[in-house]
């Protein structure tokens, strides 16, 4: 790059060090001003004391000036955080959320972002903005939802910098070249489309590494986010069982079993594509009103939800999980009593299907 900028990574903090003018919702300096360094500094996980006074002890120990220094602090650990470089953008960034999602201090997403041009301060606040976009497109790409299925957008302890060089004359050798300030930088622009690309795919590498969200990850795992555990569902699937009579029945090992044939057959490509679009249909469609006041109240014209339950348990179980998820689906046991439109016929399909499948073994 141009100008001068440092990443310095230690163990416990990331500093960026140059000549900045900075735009940020840090706790500490935020706002608009100069400084010479920004810091992301690692707490602990438990902590619970004054953020201030513990960064100008930071402070103090590294010998930075209170005055030329913006922070911001997180409990994920250093050895997570991303370091992205490209042209004239370099992006340093840690994340880390409890699962499931929620908007809690253990929940942090940060973002420092240096850029090699000078910027008008409506271009940082562009930038500020693009980084917030691409934040929330990298939770949408890893499917990251509350328990309530909202898609996960971020957190109030999240932080943003935008720094943008801050001398007007650049040294091009012989002579100086004036560099003039860049007005706009939304996602229109080509520094625009930058940040969002690089900062989209930060905080997915960032999460990747400190929460092992992998995009791909299996449905079951997506299904236990949403507050639908493995445990529960072998639990209301044997709340109907009926075994035959004088049958001597060992129901931790029939547990045990059940558990296995839900874990196989949900790892099947076909099953696991259609539970996630039960889930779309319940949290994009259903519960954001798109499928109207009939979708509000799961009105007996909406049958989508029964075809999607109908079709996993005679995928996994034949014409008998039919019977089967009729059984499920009148009675509501368990779990399926306080389950969506969409989720409940869903997971009672699965249920009906690897029950009637297992009893057949």
């Amino acid at each position: 790059m141009g100008a001068e900028i440092e990443i310095e990574k230690a163990s416990g903090y990331i500093a960026v060090h140059g000549d900045f003018n900075v735009l940020s919702s840090a706790f500490y300096n935020g706002g608009y001003r100069s400084a010479r360094t920004i810091v992301n500094l690692e707490v602990p996980s438990s902590f619970d004391g004054d953020a201030f006074q513990y960064f100008d002890s930071f402070l103090k120990a590294k010998n930075l000036s209170p005055e030329d220094t913006v922070g911001m602090m997180t409990a994920v650990p250093m050895s997570d955080a991303q370091i992205i470089n490209r042209g004239d953008i370099s992006a340093v960034i840690t994340a880390g959320i409890p699962v499931p999602a929620s908007s809690s201090s253990s929940s942090t997403v940060n973002i420092i972002l240096t850029i090699d041009r000078r910027l008008s301060q409506s271009a940082m606040a562009n930038v500020l903005i693009v980084a917030t976009e691409a934040k929330t497109a990298a939770f949408y790409d890893l499917d990251v939802r509350d328990r309530s299925g909202d898609l996960f957008t971020g957190d109030v302890t999240d932080s943003v910098a935008v720094a943008c060089v801050s001398g007007a004359n650049r040294n091009r050798g012989e002579e100086e070249e004036v560099e003039v300030e860049e007005a706009f930088a939304g996602k229109g622009t080509e520094l625009g489309r930058s940040v969002y690309e690089v900062v989209r795919e930060g905080v997915k590498a960032a999460l990747v590494s400190h929460n092992a969200l992998r995009v791909d990850r299996p449905i079951l795992k997506r299904l236990e986010e949403r507050g639908i555990g493995l445990d529960e569902m072998v639990k209301t699937a044997l709340e109907l069982y009926v075994p035959v009579a004088g049958e001597d029945v060992d129901m931790e090992e029939l547990s045990r079993r059940l558990e296995s044939r839900i874990r196989k057959e949900t790892a099947d490509t076909n099953v696991a594509l259609l539970l996630a679009a039960a889930m779309h249909a319940e949290e994009d469609e259903i519960k954001k009103g798109r499928a109207g006041s009939a979708g509000e109240t799961d009105a007996a014209s909406i049958v989508a939800d029964e075809l999607i339950g109908m079709d996993i348990a005679e995928y996994i179980g034949g014409k008998r999980a039919l019977f089967n998820f009729f059984y499920y689906d009148t009675r509501k046991p368990g779990i399926l009593s306080r389950l969506g439109v969409f989720m409940d016929d869903a997971i009672g399909g699965l249920i009906a299907g690897c029950m009637t499948r297992m009893l057949q073994e």
